[in-house]
Formats: structure tokens, sequence, C-alpha cells
């Protein structure tokens, strides 16, 4: 944003063909007369204002190479070296280039310096200033970050859950819609998962505009007898052939993006002849393959994108619209679970606890238009105050809600949209069951045994050097819908044993039950468990509710 200062004029603005009297030549006012000589002074003072250009400061931070400290390498290029440095004691990236800067070299810098500085977005790599004086020293310094996107996804060591990847896809394709949608609009030009960088979050961020461009909304471009700019793996056909192009090119190189991003290969190993891939590319329209068991919605974003004629694929403000579809199919894999998501928070991965709480209720139908909010009902209905309803609900605020994240409890409590799609997994689904889930909660939370959401280790904790035959229930950490029984067996040795839920029957071993209640009461002998294990925060909520009432 330009800090520019704004000059302001102290005079009076009075409406001239209302007042101006040609033959005394002055305006009349009730406070004032004006001659005709101060009206023209006055007159060409508002023109210069008019006028007047303000100075250009919105040029990058100059930065001296004196503040500047390269460390270790962090990667090359054919513009230069990045390293990690310091400046005015931050770590940074510190992109140096070439020590033969010709022309061309130095115009190039110049424009991914002028680029950079008038960018800001959470998903663009943050530009903090350049050392740009001397020829010889030409530096650009951005906020540090851990990798990149590339690295990340090859590497079969890290682990990376699908749902993480599209919030990662999503990082992205907003930083360059925010590229598109700017006047004029920027096209990235070397779009690929080595330039998407990612910081300890696990956002994602674009970086490196060396090779990008600006262009007036509706313009198409073209490359001259340089040839195309870019790494051809990711080049859209259109560049490729040297035809007109637009912001759609970097469309097709997400499509490459998402690609990657949902098989973690590297891409097309096949080729080693350009001639040959660029034929295949641009004549066979050769893609890499999608898996069978990619979800169709991506599978459909996918080809989209890389569809050989730009006009067919989608502009960015619909690929984020597509992947926030994606990341509520992943998160919520209830079908109805995520509609109601999709028609009320589409856009957060959380919402407040009271607008949810309203959301849900209409959804399974115990409020509606004609009614007041269940939120309303619960602080201000004295019918509801002890009801079933209200200890149902308080039970779903139990085991939804995450604690607030501002200090002191300043912030709302919310509802994370991973953590609904695993209570519908755990209790049912809202098609069939509906508001009857929120009985199964309550049910199940009244058994001592049942201790929820905790860890292996918790529930070790918990069961250490209890006697024989002591048990407790929880949710798996491991297999969604499912949960974990875990005892004391003998000589104090405690064991975990699943219980799974497939076709919404709970099983273990080789018996099915309608509920966990009663698979423990059927199946308490077999499992040789008998003492439940004390310590449950559910309990205390159950037997309080009659006279804590309803917390909003």
């Amino acid at each position: 944003m330009n800090n520019q200062t704004n000059y302001y004029f102290n005079y009076h603005n009075y409406p001239q063909q209302q007042y101006f009297q040609q033959n005394k030549g002055y305006i009349k006012d009730p406070r004032y007369y004006y001659s005709q000589q101060q009206l023209q002074q006055q007159q060409q003072q508002q023109q210069m204002a008019n006028n007047y250009t303000q100075p250009d400061i919105s040029g990058p931070p100059e930065i001296s190479e004196f503040e500047i400290q390269t460390e270790s390498i962090l990667g090359d290029g054919s513009f230069g070296t990045v390293y990690k440095g310091r400046c005015r004691q931050k770590d940074v990236a510190v992109k140096v280039m070439l020590k033969q800067v010709d022309e061309k070299t130095l115009k190039d810098f110049r424009k991914e310096v002028a680029i950079m500085s008038k960018i800001f977005h959470p998903n663009i790599v943050l530009f903090l200033g350049a050392c740009t004086s001397l020829p010889g020293k030409l530096m650009i310094c951005t906020e540090l970050m851990k990798g990149n996107l590339e690295t990340l996804l090859l590497d079969p060591n890290i682990k990376l859950p699908l749902i993480t990847r599209m919030k990662m896809a999503k990082d992205a394709a907003l930083g360059v819609l925010w590229l598109h949608s700017s006047n004029p609009v920027f096209i990235h030009r070397d779009l690929k998962t080595s330039n998407l960088l990612v910081d300890s979050n696990l956002t994602l961020k674009v970086c490196d505009f060396g090779l990008s461009q600006i262009k007036q909304r509706g313009e198409n471009l073209k490359d001259g007898q340089d040839g195309a700019k870019g790494t051809p793996l990711w080049m859209a056909p259109e560049v490729l052939q040297g035809k007109l192009f637009n912001e759609k090119a970097d469309v097709y190189s997400f499509g490459l993006v998402l690609w990657q991003i949902y098989t973690r290969q590297e891409l097309f190993p096949e080729f080693d002849n350009f001639y040959k891939f660029v034929a295949a590319i641009c004549e066979k329209v050769v893609r890499p393959p999608i898996p069978d068991d990619c979800p169709r919605a991506l599978k459909q974003l996918i080809m989209k994108c890389w569809d050989p004629s730009p006009e067919v694929r989608p502009g960015f403000s619909e690929i984020v619209s597509t992947l926030e579809g994606i990341i509520i199919d992943l998160s919520i894999p209830d079908e109805y679970g995520a509609i109601m998501w999709k028609n009320h928070f589409k856009h957060v991965d959380e919402a407040t606890w009271k607008d949810f709480l309203n959301v849900f209720a209409n959804f399974v139908g115990l409020t509606n238009a004609s009614t007041p909010s269940m939120s309303d009902l619960l602080q201000f209905s004295p019918n509801l105050n002890g009801s079933t309803i209200e200890l149902n609900f308080k039970c779903l605020k139990a085991i939804i809600v995450s604690p607030p994240k501002g200090v002191g409890g300043q912030e709302e409590e919310v509802v994370n949209m991973e953590q609904f799609g695993k209570v519908l997994a755990w209790f049912g689904n809202l098609k069939d069951d509906g508001s009857q889930i929120l009985d199964k909660i309550r049910q199940l939370m009244e058994c001592a045994w049942f201790h929820g959401d905790i860890s292996t280790s918790e529930s070790e904790n918990r069961l250490h050097k209890k006697p024989e035959g002591t048990f407790l229930v929880r949710f798996s950490t491991s297999e969604p819908g499912a949960y974990t029984i875990s005892k004391v067996s003998k000589n104090g040795v405690i064991s975990h044993q699943r219980i799974h839920r497939p076709g919404g029957k709970f099983q273990v071993n080789n018996s099915k039950y309608l509920s966990v209640k009663d698979l423990i009461s059927g199946e308490a002998q077999a499992l040789g468990i008998a003492t439940p294990c004390l310590g449950s925060r559910f309990l205390s909520l159950i037997y309080k509710s009659q006279i804590s009432g309803y917390i909003n």
C-alpha cells in the first residue's frame, strides 16, 4: 500500500453559477466577498490540486548489501541462487542474482522486484525488500519458508493426508486467484510444485515471479524470438507451440500441480526428448494417468484444468470453489453432513458453536423458519431447562467443540469441520438418524466406561495399576468411525481391541450389535472386562445437568 501524503487546500467551495455576478465581478456570500482576481487565483489552485501528481514512493524498500548476510544454499535457478540469510536481525530468504549481469538480466530482475513489491496476500511469499543499487550485487529478500511442496510430496517418509494436501492446493489456488484478479493481471508463467513454498503450519505460498508477466484484462500475449518462458514439463500446449496465451496457461500448470499433489509422483518420467514431449502434449494430448481411486470431483477438476482448449479451463475462482467442496467431502464423508456444511459454512473450516447449533438443529428438524433459533430456545425457554433436548446439546457440545483459541477465553468456541465429520462417523448419519444422533451421543456418555476422544497413551495412564478386568472404551485413533476397548489383562498388561463398524453395526470378533453399549453388555465375559475405569469427563456433565443449566 502506498504511504502517500494527502494534500488539501484550505478554501471554501461555493456554487459559482449561483453567486457569480458578472457586472460586479465577485462571488457574493453571506460571510465573504471574493474579488474576481481572488476567484481566479482560487480556481488556479484548484486546477493545480487536480493536476498534482503525488511522488511515487511505492517502489520496493531498498536494502543495503551490508545489511544482508547469506548462509546456507536453499536452491539454485537460472537467475541465481537462493540462500538462507539474515537481514535486520530476521531470518530471511535471499535471492542473489548471477554475478554476470547483462542488460536483459538486469531488466528481468527489476521487473521481478516491481511485481513482488505490489503483491500482498497471505498465500504469496512476503516480499521484504531488495538491493538494486549495485549491478553486481542484486538481491531480493523475502520471508523464510520451511521448504517447497515438491520436496514434501516426493518424500515417502513424510505423512501428508489427502485432506491436508487438498488444503494446500486451495492455498495455492487462492494465491494465483489474487494474481489473476489484479488489475492489470499478473500471469505467473512458472507455476509448479517447487515454486509453492510451505511454512511451519503447512500453509502454502506462491513464490518466484522472475518469469511473471503483466497484461491488461482480456489481452492475449505471445512469446518473442527468445522462445517460451517457464519450465517445459509444466507448460501449457499453446505456450509450447508459441501461440497466443493468457492467464489460462497458469490454469493448465495448476492441473499438473493438482495431479502431483494427489499422486505424489514425478511428472512425465517417461519423456527424455523435448521434441517428442512437445508432440505428445500438443498433438496427441498426452496427460499423466489419473488413478482410479481419485475422488470424482478432483478428477474432473484436473481434467478441466489441463484441457487443450484454454477456453474450457476454469478460472481460479471456480477452482477455489471446487476445492472447497472437495475438502468438505473429505472432512465429512456423510453425504447429508457435507450438504449441511456446504450450504452454510462452505468457505470456512470452522464455525462458532452458536451458529453450528442453530444450523444443525434446523437441519435435523428440531427447529424451523417459524420457530426461534435453538440457541434462543435453550437460553430463554423455561420448558427446555433440564430437558433431554438441553442435555443432548450439552453432550454434543462436549464432544464436538474445540476450546477457545483466544487469550483468557475471549474468542468464541468453535466447531471444526473435520471434528463434525468424525462425530457423524462415530454415531450415525444424518439421512437415517437425524436428531437421533443426539440421543446416541448422550446414551453413550451415560456409560461410566466411555472416555471419548483420548489417546492410546492417555488410556494406558488411566488404566495403570488398575485391577484385572478394568476397562474403558474410546474412539479409535486410526480407523474412522471405529472404537477401541482398552483393558487390563492378566499380570497388569494393558491391551487394546478394536470395535469395527461394518455396515453401521458394531463388531468385535464375529459378534455384531446395534450399539456400543449393547456390545459391551453382550461381550463382557468373552472380552474379560468387568469394572469401568473411572475418570470420564462426561459423567460430571450428565449428573450435574439438572442443576447447572444450559451453558450457551
